[in-house]
């Protein structure tokens, strides 16, 4: 195990000679021309979901209420490594710890049992090795499992068989009263007891001085175990929910590629998620919610985790095929359509006049018509042409109305197709930023519809925009001022396409309704105008690992019996668009995101909008 667990060898771990990283087939070698085999544990043969070991204190800490425990529990075990050493032993154990704890308000007993639980639940085969294990174990060469832990002999028992793996003799070092890390004891008793030769018995084992240096001082071979994916950086900020999300990770070697957009998924949008998802259902009680709308397209990893999840936390819900553009057009009449021009022309640099009316679904003129009046395919708006722009739009606002009134029909049909009641109360769940989706959604149905309507959101910038809409329209944030400091609300607002793309969902944006010829609502979607390549494969795998996450998650919080902080397990994402330049190698690739500003005039990649830049 990682000397991490005990401070009395804490202190140099020094490079080893050995592989640079695990090769299958070379280890395969070792162990068929080896005449017994010994596997080190924890972090070996088993792995534990945390970034660094002691993080199972802080767990422990948080399940039972007490602030302070990781250092108590430390001081405890630094206490039981002095008597141990006074009565001339050569290891701890779990009760001899114990009986050093300070007193608590909760019995020592009851913690303790505490641990080995969180110990057992915590405990998976590592996918790396665990093959192998099996097969030298069913080929009948001798096998043995080593571990320099204070854990009793009963819990590795119980941990092979909880995972159906073969039962092997067990050296554990609080019951054979030898180490591996002090001279190497536990060796000579495994090499004794199966009448091997030293050189013939190879050990496979992290940690480089416990398991390399100590073994070929016995005269054992070693196989130094490194792992092959390389764990996330620390947080700037530690958390225990967040430490452990990131730990989750080594549960899926061979599964997740790195720097791959699963693995994007599952350390960052998945945690994101699940606590987003976390404080939702606290506010949705809180304000009596009959109906959450999760809206297209960034509800639509939380609708996926929200059908995955085992308790039945929610209201009922509902993956909503709505956006800005669809609720905005079923808003605009003949009295406000001047007042709507500024949202027509919103991102609108770099367009056609044909693509400003296909991104709203209205047909153009003949193209002799647009070269006529000077905006033929070759031209583009620029701030110079905008009013140019402006006034075709409002020459052609009747053409435009017809969509917008067949919006509103729709829009209201597909509430009533939802069984959305007049004065249900309802949520409208989005990213953020401003709150201009739920406003558009308000202004739509105002006259039409009487819903007690929520937004809630990831998060809130601090706009002033945000500032005067929050005075009439009930919008909360997990993420927002005062809670969270204004820097780092205005650091995610600037990232926030990030924030995006790790929420949202594998098909087009949502641009607006039509109702079929059986009277249902079919939503119409903006596939965009310039190429954005394989963007649907994208989401789809950031979308498995966040689903992936959030079941290893749900499945953890649930054995370990740990209370969360919704904001403290979505860390991984805030401090992941928060450092001081966000940068990813696969954010290159992902081009033309923003499906309304998207043109076939040029090509825009996502990191174009991160660290302060804007498309050109």
């Amino acid at each position: 195990m990682s000397s991490q667990r005990h401070p009395a060898c804490a202190a140099a771990r020094p490079a080893a000679p050995g592989n640079p990283e695990f090769d299958a087939g070379e280890l395969r070698q070792k162990i068929a021309a080896a005449a017994a085999v010994s596997f080190d544990f924890f972090d070996t043969l088993f792995v534990r979901p945390l970034l660094d070991p002691e993080d199972l204190f802080d767990l422990i800490g948080r399940r039972y209420g007490i602030d302070n425990f990781r250092r108590l529990r430390q001081s405890a075990q630094a206490e039981a490594f002095r008597r141990m050493r006074q009565a001339k032993k050569r290891e701890i154990t779990l009760e001899g710890i114990y009986a050093c704890l300070a007193p608590l308000a909760v019995p020592a007993a009851e913690i303790m049992r505490a641990e080995y639980a969180m110990e057992l639940s915590l405990a998976q085969p590592n996918l790396e090795l665990v093959a192998l294990f099996s097969e030298t174990a069913a080929s009948g060469k001798p096998v043995v499992v080593t571990s320099d832990m204070y854990l009793p002999a009963r819990f590795f028992r119980e941990a092979l068989q909880r995972h159906g793996l073969a039962e092997t003799p067990l050296y554990i070092s609080c019951e054979r009263n030898a180490t591996k890390r002090d001279a190497g004891e536990l060796f000579a008793l495994v090499v004794a007891d199966l009448g091997v030769a030293p050189d013939r018995l190879l050990h496979i084992g992290d940690n480089a001085r416990s398991d390399v240096a100590q073994a070929e001082a016995r005269g054992v071979a070693a196989y130094h175990y490194r792992e092959n994916r390389r764990l996330p950086p620390p947080l700037r900020q530690y958390v225990p929910e967040a430490a452990l999300a990131g730990g989750l990770l080594r549960r899926h070697r061979g599964q997740i590629q790195p720097d791959s957009f699963q693995e994007m998924g599952f350390l960052y949008g998945g945690p994101a998620a699940v606590g987003f998802l976390d404080w939702i259902a606290e506010r949705a009680r809180r304000d009596e919610i009959d109906h959450l709308l999760f809206l297209a397209r960034d509800g639509y990893v939380l609708d996926g985790i929200a059908r995955s999840r085992p308790d039945q936390c929610l209201p009922k819900f509902t993956y909503f095929r709505g956006s800005r553009t669809a609720f905005t057009l079923a808003a605009i009449t003949e009295k406000n359509f001047a007042d709507a021009l500024p949202f027509l022309l919103s991102g609108a640099e770099g367009l056609s006049a044909h693509e400003l009316l296909e991104r709203i679904n209205v047909p153009a003129p003949a193209d002799r018509v647009l070269e006529d009046i000077g905006l033929g395919a070759g031209v583009v708006a620029t701030q110079a042409r905008m009013q140019q722009m402006a006034d075709f739009l409002h020459a052609w606002r009747w053409e435009i109305l017809k969509v917008c009134r067949r919006n509103r029909r729709a829009l209201l049909a597909y509430l009533r197709e939802l069984g959305i009641q007049p004065g249900s109360r309802i949520a409208l769940v989005d990213i953020g930023w401003n709150g201009t989706t739920q406003n558009a959604f308000e202004n739509a149905i105002e006259n039409f519809f009487d819903l007690q309507v929520f937004g809630y959101y990831f998060c809130l910038a601090n706009t002033p925009e945000r500032l005067q809409r929050q005075q009439t329209r009930r919008m909360a944030a997990l993420v927002s001022s005062p809670s969270t400091a204004p820097e780092v609300v205005a650091k995610i607002f600037a990232n926030r396409v990030a924030v995006e793309l790790l929420f949202s969902a594998p098909h087009a944006s949502i641009s607006g309704y039509a109702l079929s010829a059986d009277g249902g609502v079919v939503a119409v979607e903006d596939p965009g105008r310039g190429d954005n390549g394989h963007l649907a494969q994208v989401n789809a795998e950031i979308l498995h690992g966040s689903l992936l996450f959030a079941r290893d998650y749900h499945r953890l919080r649930r054995e370990l019996q740990v209370p969360t902080s919704p904001l403290a397990v979505a860390e991984p994402l805030i401090q992941f668009v928060t450092q001081p330049k966000i940068g990813h190698p696969l954010f290159p690739s992902v081009r033309n995101f923003d499906g309304w500003s998207s043109t076939r005039n040029r090509d825009i990649s996502l990191v174009d909008y991160l660290n302060g830049s804007s498309p050109a």
